[in-house]
């Protein structure tokens, strides 16, 4: 695959970057890193469409200077190396990748992202690892929508979960995310192709990180899919969409009962009652 690669300089930075992310998921950009400055984001070079992408500046009325090139896939890890940088949630956790040394802590996970999202940098991953840190994985039954690198399903399986369903759209998140789990030396992940439809069995603990939209529309299969007092995990919305979040939640019979918040993302916590 060939991948477009898009930079922006942001001006002001905060929250229009997070905003811009927003928009460009739909057009659809799959990957994205923040810089100091902005954010490098990244699209499929069959998919790319500038008139689209002007579209979406001027609608955000605000100062943005970009510049696009085409990636070949063999720049693509060049491109990661150079700004993926070890990610610590808390003292108990590190995301790294095999090229950088190793790092003594409780979990360290090896991710070696290629296209797929979920390093722990951006704000909705590091949100949700920091919510499973806090919860108790002991023998449960875990499933990981819209898993990306799999690194949540990998840290699921680190925090003790004996069986864990991680499921992306994406053939390319489930090839990256096949050979993470097997670098990790995890047994319990068992990765599938597809969306909602493909969810199996039923679950203890849900984990969607994903965007609004999707989060919506699959509501029903998540809740349907949750053992009575589980939890459901959501992340991949603004701050301004929570009270959507929770109303549509709350519809099918779960509530929340916390949430985090960073650079405007909301990762939260679900009860089904």
């Amino acid at each position: 695959m060939i991948y477009e690669e898009v930079i922006f300089e942001i001006s002001p930075l905060q929250p229009w970057r997070d905003v811009l992310i927003a928009y460009l998921s739909e057009l659809p950009y799959d990957s994205f890193l923040e810089t100091k400055n902005g954010l490098k984001a990244y699209i499929l070079n069959k998919s790319f469409d500038k008139a689209a992408l002007q579209e979406v500046l001027k609608d955000l009325n605000i100062h943005v200077n970009y510049h696009h090139k085409t990636l070949q896939k063999k720049n693509w890890n060049a491109a990661w190396e150079s700004d993926f940088k070890p990610i610590r949630v808390g003292n108990r956790c590190v995301v790294r990748a095999d090229f950088h040394q190793p790092i003594e802590v409780e979990y360290e996970i090896i991710i070696n992202p290629k296209m797929s999202f979920g390093t722990g940098h951006h704000a909705t991953t590091f949100g949700m690892m920091e919510q499973m840190l806090q919860i108790d994985f002991q023998g449960k039954r875990v499933l990981d929508m819209g898993c990306g690198t799999a690194v949540l399903a990998i840290l699921a399986e680190k925090l003790g979960s004996t069986h864990i369903q991680a499921i992306d759209i994406d053939e390319w998140a489930y090839k990256n995310a096949l050979e993470n789990i097997q670098m990790n030396n995890c047994k319990n992940i068992q990765i599938n192709i597809g969306g909602a439809e493909k969810i199996q069995t039923k679950f203890d603990i849900i984990l969607a990180n994903i965007n609004r939209n999707i989060l919506l529309k699959d509501m029903p299969n998540y809740v349907s899919a949750l053992k009575s007092n589980g939890s459901l995990f959501l992340s991949g919305f603004f701050l301004k969409d929570f009270e959507i979040i929770k109303h549509s939640a709350s519809n099918f019979g779960v509530i929340n009962i916390q949430h985090n918040t960073y650079d405007n993302w909301v990762t939260a916590q679900f009860l089904k009652q």
